[in-house]
């Protein structure tokens, strides 16, 4: 199978730039996304417009970057979704990108089997500037054969693929990921506050941070932890976005750990600070970001 038609479903920070990453390597670009001002953004771009997710069930590819699980089980299993499109003709490689849960995807596959449909899991690692620059790092889980007929798209999306093993086991590693990760993310936005309220250039902390044993993904930016955190607090939105996600992937690790045999006192102990964020954080990262304070 050659790919030569992509639809995108999720044009929010991720999905966007990523749309537009397939559509600049030359493929077909199908878009779905129910906020018509960021549709608007690929009017005129030669791009076709999906109403509704069905409609995408005709591309080769389909590259889905909503955000919740339940998201991901509607766009694919609703009433209007992806299935209802299928035929016996024309069926496409289903490729979630969202960070759900094994189980979801399991639970999905199951659904798609009777109709012959393919799903790979492809959870992504990088943020927007990742997106943007096509240098995410790609998980992926499923049948290599399915990987491997998507694989010219998400080479043009990140710089590094991972494959982890049967489907879910991507969404697996990306939650496990996402408990460090955010945890990381917490905990240095409080350090570096508090090194700088100390008197300590951001930039120097991250350098230190690098050669002891506090290196982390926030210091490894030579130009210091500013434009890691900086996308986060241009404003309350963007800060209640992030927060939004956060929640999200630890609720889902959670999840994930009380299915398992072992306890797991701090995953849960951080599940209940990452709920308890508010003005204090959002002040610690616009501040490490040299951003100034808001007026609200």
């Amino acid at each position: 199978m050659t790919v030569r038609s992509v639809a995108v479903i999720g044009l929010g920070a991720m999905g966007a730039p990523i749309a537009h990453r397939v559509q600049d390597a030359g493929f077909e670009l199908i878009v779905c996304e129910r906020n018509p001002d960021v549709v608007a953004l690929f009017a005129g771009t030669g791009a076709r417009v999906a109403p509704v997710p069905e409609a995408c069930a005709n591309a080769d590819a389909v590259l889905i970057l909503v955000a919740t699980p339940d998201q991901v089980w509607e766009v694919i299993m609703g009433e209007d979704g992806i299935l209802s499109g299928v035929t016996a003709q024309r069926s496409p490689i289903l490729t979630v990108m969202s960070t759900v849960s094994a189980e979801v995807i399991e639970d999905i596959a199951e659904q798609l089997r009777p109709a012959g449909v393919r799903i790979i899991d492809a959870p992504i690692s990088g943020g927007v500037r990742g997106a943007e620059q096509g240098t995410l790092t790609i998980l992926t889980g499923g049948d290599e054969r399915d990987i491997k007929a998507v694989e010219p798209v998400l080479e043009k999306l990140g710089s590094q693929r991972i494959h982890c093993g049967r489907l879910g086991t991507a969404q697996t590693m990306k939650i496990v990921n996402n408990i460090i990760g955010v945890s990381v993310t917490v905990i240095a936005g409080e350090a570096y506050r508090l090194a700088m309220e100390r008197g300590l250039d951001p930039v120097l902390v991250s350098h230190a941070l690098e050669a002891c044993s506090g290196r982390n993904a926030r210091s490894k930016d030579p130009a210091g932890p500013q434009v890691g955190y900086s996308e986060w607090v241009q404003d309350r939105k963007s800060y209640a976005g992030v927060g939004a996600i956060m929640r999200k992937d630890l609720t889902l690790a959670v999840e994930m750990a009380s299915h398992a045999k072992g306890r797991y006192p701090a995953v849960r102990a951080m599940k209940s600070l990452i709920d308890s964020l508010g003005d204090e954080t959002f002040d610690h990262w616009r501040r490490i970001a040299g951003l100034p304070p808001t007026s609200d």
